[in-house]
């Protein structure tokens, strides 16, 4: 799993359980982590197995009710479907009925599963779950991975928009990375006899897509630069993204350089390690902060991003 944790829901009655999915909503944004909800449509044997065997990879939970509405096939026997499917995913089953009857619903025949009461303790059951896949998830060199990928794929899609944006019939968006371009080769001495060649070739695309030239910084400073053209830059998506460069390069660096230690010979932490400067210590409040702002930051991206899309005339 990234930062989306994946639930899906077979329930015939998805409403009956909005507060209990609301409540682990809350819990998972608690600790930096997004909530996303699949409801199967189809709840026959056939669209639960051709939905599990198309998507089961994107799931880390499966919940599902006993009583499935009219008919022969029962939460139980979708459990089954679900667990031949997907063999390692939790299962979580559930009904009015109490664990003992669910449990003797269930039997022996489907393996690592779950039992939850509507209306009792299904709410905790869930979130418990949750929070033990979480856990899994939130070991803090597991998270360095998770949290680098993230701004990776933040990065990418800051490339996309930009090459989508400067290759568009938008004069304005042209003539602004340009100015960017030109501003690159002011900025990169080192590079310039390369560059310059590029640069009056008008290799705008070549160039934003060379990370050794045109990396993160730039990328983030081209794109607030064409967010503030489009919203305004006191918008709201503009005034959370215009501290991208502390909230995520900066940290992103930091976990590169982490390394994992032991404190007490029993608690393992990270601590960013940097010749010339102080150590800082990466421990699970650091990465909670920190996968919110990447939360943060990827929707007040998503906002500029679709802004700029809206600007470039195909």
């Amino acid at each position: 799993m990234k930062l989306d944790f994946r639930l899906l829901v077979i329930d015939d009655q998805p409403n009956e359980i909005e507060d209990a999915i609301e409540m682990l909503r809350m819990d998972l944004e608690e600790k930096g982590f997004r909530l996303q909800v699949q409801v199967a449509e189809d709840i026959s044997a056939k669209g639960i197995d051709d939905y599990c065997r198309a998507e089961g990879r994107n799931i880390d939970l499966a919940i599902v009710d006993y009583r499935l509405g009219a008919g022969d096939y029962n939460g139980a026997l979708a459990a089954g479907t679900v667990r031949r499917r997907l063999k390692y995913t939790d299962i979580i089953f559930y009904s009015t009925s109490s664990k003992s009857e669910l449990a003797k619903e269930i039997g022996g025949h489907v393996d690592g599963v779950f039992l939850g009461s509507r209306g009792n303790d299904f709410d905790e059951v869930l979130r418990g779950v949750a929070d033990t896949i979480v856990g899994k998830a939130v070991d803090l060199n597991h998270m360095r991975g998770i949290a680098i990928a993230e701004a990776a794929d933040m990065d990418l899609f800051m490339e996309e928009i930009l090459a989508r944006a400067y290759a568009s019939k938008n004069d304005a968006f042209v003539a602004k990375g340009r100015e960017r371009i030109s501003s690159l080769r002011d900025n990169e001495r080192s590079n310039l006899t390369t560059l310059e060649k590029r640069v009056d070739a008008g290799d705008v695309i070549g160039i934003v897509g060379d990370n050794s030239i045109f990396g993160s910084t730039y990328k983030w400073q081209a794109v607030t630069k064409l967010g503030e053209m489009v919203l305004g830059k006191a918008s709201e998506p503009c005034k959370v993204f215009a501290t991208y460069d502390t909230d995520i390069i900066s940290k992103r660096n930091l976990l590169a350089h982490a390394r994992a230690v032991m404190d007490d010979g029993m608690t393992a932490s990270l601590k960013a390690i940097r010749p010339g400067k102080p150590e800082i210590a990466i421990d699970e409040a650091w990465m909670i902060a920190f996968r919110s702002q990447i939360n943060a930051q990827r929707e007040a991206l998503v906002a500029i991003c679709e802004a700029i899309s809206a600007g470039c005339p195909a």
